[in-house]
């Protein structure tokens, strides 16, 4: 399988990403702490199911601009958006995890004429995490990182330490989390995991923290997501309790639940047969995969 590397200049910073197969675009957006490489284990299948997958380094991860500002939520929305409108003139399927799962539920909020159907996996709506963070002591204590996130140089220099160690093992001590290749895990630790390399990706957080202190105890308003939403939550997310899944039923009334027993936060790593049979079923048949049986 070709994988051909592309680099855009869409919504004012430079986005790299890397495209294979052909047949009706696929977006996949990656999460914290990583780059396109987190879909080592779906590219491959998605391609043979005859779609063209496009996986972008996200702002200020892999071989994207790491310009000084544009962590905001509306920023990378905005990103999103100008990608999807650069790879197809009609609407795309679209995959985030974590914060590419955001993205991606804002991207189907804001811009539903840009995505055809969505799926999340290993993230709540921002929306229905804010709610969250203030009502739920549980998920409050599981979010301890990005509180910590907010401290200056501490964190880069705790996530680099020991050749990026902690960095490797953050969400990944879970039941389930050994069986993600070691060499997805490397491949983050060598691109994200040193001081100079981690400010941009701990933006997102900082940014996010900064920006919601003023709203964080007003409920917001909740939004409705008419697409087509697959929502793949992992029985032991380290990030995310149980409970918050069934709260999208609320926001998406078009949505597909799927909790994976025995999987951690990168589900998709962890138990990629599953997660593979789900995006087949959930983004829908092209019309290479409908003449092969994909």
């Amino acid at each position: 399988m070709e994988v051909c590397h592309h680099y855009a200049r869409l919504n004012g910073t430079r986005l790299h990403y890397v495209e294979a197969g052909a047949g009706p675009p696929v977006v996949l957006l990656h999460g914290f702490p990583e780059t396109h490489r987190s879909w080592d284990l779906q590219l491959p299948f998605l391609a043979r199911c005859g779609f063209r997958v496009v996986a972008p380094d996200l702002r200020g991860y892999g071989e994207s601009a790491r310009p000084s500002g544009g962590y905001d939520l509306d920023t990378l929305v905005g990103d999103a958006a100008a990608l999807c409108r650069h790879v197809s003139d009609a609407p795309v399927r679209v995959v985030g995890h974590d914060w590419g799962g955001a993205i991606t539920w804002l991207l189907a909020t804001r811009h539903p004429e840009l995505v055809e159907r969505v799926v999340v996996i290993a993230c709540a709506h921002p929306s229905l995490m804010q709610i969250a963070l203030a009502s739920n002591v549980r998920q409050l204590a599981k979010s301890w990182y990005m509180f910590f996130f907010q401290l200056p140089l501490l964190p880069e220099a705790w996530l680099a330490q020991r050749g990026a160690r902690n960095l490797g093992r953050l969400f990944r001590q879970t039941p389930g989390a050994e069986r993600a290749p070691r060499e997805i895990v490397a491949s983050a630790q060598g691109a994200v995991g040193r001081v100079a390399s981690l400010g941009p990706p701990l933006a997102y957080y900082r940014t996010a923290i900064r920006q919601g202190l003023g709203t964080l105890f007003r409920r917001p308003e909740l939004p409705r997501v008419e697409v087509p939403v697959t929502l793949i939550w992992a029985e032991h997310d380290a990030c995310f309790t149980r409970e918050l899944a069934e709260e999208h039923e609320r926001i998406a009334p078009a949505l597909s639940l799927h909790v994976l027993r025995g999987t951690g936060h990168f589900a998709h790593q962890e138990d990629p047969e599953r997660v593979n049979a789900l995006l087949g079923e959930a983004l829908g048949p092209s019309v290479a995969a409908a003449s092969r049986g994909c």
